[in-house]
């Protein structure tokens, strides 16, 4: 009885093994995660490159998740910076996944603006 549970304990852990290399994308905070974030900040929605993703949160996945769904706070964006008449954006929701393959990873990304209280007349 114990080899059956010593062989069956090795059988999942093995298992467990080869899905976080093979199946799992790149957690939320993941240099390649943040990467790629990053460039579609600067590229995609044109943010100057002082732009520093912060306090990042997982919101979904796991050890043996299939996708991370991620928030993070900006910073580092001056403004005057942004082209004229832009919000200053102040949190990114980004998703971490494998292709349909499992053989590259890409991140899915929004911003939202920050809130910013200004007295009205």
């Amino acid at each position: 009885m114990a080899l059956g549970a010593i062989a069956l304990f090795a059988f999942v852990t093995g298992c467990v093994v080869w899905l976080r290399l093979h199946v799992v994308p790149p957690d939320c905070e993941d240099p390649d995660t943040l990467a790629l974030v990053r460039r579609s900040l600067t590229g995609r929605f044109s943010l100057p490159r002082s732009v520093t993703i912060d306090t990042i949160v997982t919101l979904a996945g796991g050890y043996l998740g299939f996708r991370f769904v991620c928030e993070a706070s900006l910073g580092g964006i001056d403004p005057h910076d942004l082209a004229p008449g832009s919000s200053v954006p102040g949190i990114v929701h980004y998703v971490s996944q494998l292709t349909a393959d499992h053989q590259h990873h890409e991140v899915t990304v929004s911003i939202h603006p920050a809130l910013i209280w200004e007295r009205q007349q």
